[in-house]
């Protein structure tokens, strides 16, 4: 087996990582899962190589969370990211079969969804019942539709009940993301200076670091009112971050965000908000630092 190089395969996957992130909105669910089977097929050769256990050689990828000691933080490519990629890489033996097999497939959602049926034994399917999935996936439909049509697949094949917990699973990649942010921004402030900080954002309003901070604190408890924040030249890691905090400000109904606060407790959404703020000015900084 051979030694494997991490930040080489960093280095390979990082474009292909950052196009699907900065694109994710307006590509096609086709040409996200070509994105994915590419990063896929670098997992699986380096696998096949080194003989490294996939969940792994995730870990070693993504690198260190929060509380982790002696571990370099290596890269933001999340592990369910990554364990998507190669489990798309075994559905489809060859990237050709994604755009023959799914064509039309507007939305990548609809796929996340499906997968079960493609590759877990339990649930596969074949013959006329993968072919009508496959009519579905590459309908007309509104992705809309076509994810509620799953979701009663899933019903009925898997037996999905309704449990308690189903609502927060929906908030899993909402949650995800806030963690990732969390941790760049944690480690961003505790292993750099002030001035080495500021660079990062020196052409980025002060007054929108300044609203972020507000919105993010109105995230712990209700009745705080939030401002809208206007176009910005933070990079994606921040507009990624952004994207779910505008979403949660626009609901009129709570009930997500009360969710949301039974994955991410109260505290921490806090000392997110604490942490935009100390980007500020040295004095914020230097305060939060003590």
């Amino acid at each position: 087996m051979e030694q494997l190089n991490i930040q080489k395969l960093i280095d390979g996957i990082s474009p292909l990582y950052n196009s699907y992130k900065q694109t994710s909105r307006n590509i096609s669910g086709t040409k996200a899962l070509q994105i994915m089977w590419e990063i896929g097929d670098l997992l699986k050769k380096a696998i096949e190589v080194s003989g490294v256990a996939p969940h792994n050689l995730y870990r070693q990828i993504y690198g260190k969370a929060e509380g982790k000691e002696n571990i370099t933080q290596k890269s933001y490519i999340t592990r369910e990211f990554l364990g998507r990629s190669y489990r798309i890489r075994n559905i489809f033996k060859n990237k050709e079969n994604i755009q023959k097999d799914l064509p039309n497939l507007k939305s990548f959602i609809s796929f996340r969804e499906a997968m079960p049926f493609f590759d877990n034994e339990k649930y596969i399917l074949k013959g006329e019942e993968k072919e009508k999935l496959l009519s579905l996936l590459n309908s007309d439909l509104s992705p809309t539709s076509v994810l509620d049509k799953i979701k009663l697949l899933q019903s009925e094949k898997i037996g999905r009940k309704n449990p308690r917990n189903q609502k927060l699973d929906e908030l899993q990649p909402q949650k995800e993301i806030f963690i990732n942010f969390y941790n760049y921004l944690f480690y961003l402030i505790k292993n750099n200076d002030y001035e080495s900080v500021k660079k990062e954002f020196k052409d980025v309003d002060i007054s929108i670091l300044k609203t972020i901070s507000s919105n993010t604190s109105a995230l712990a408890q209700e009745g705080v009112k939030y401002i809208e924040i206007p176009e910005s030249t933070l990079d994606t890691q921040w507009i990624t971050y952004l994207n779910i905090l505008n979403s949660f400000s626009t609901q009129i109904n709570a009930k997500e965000r009360r969710r949301f606060r039974r994955l991410i407790p109260p505290e921490r959404i806090v000392k997110l908000a604490e942490m935009i703020q100390a980007l500020t000015s040295e004095d914020s900084f230097k305060n939060f630092k003590k």
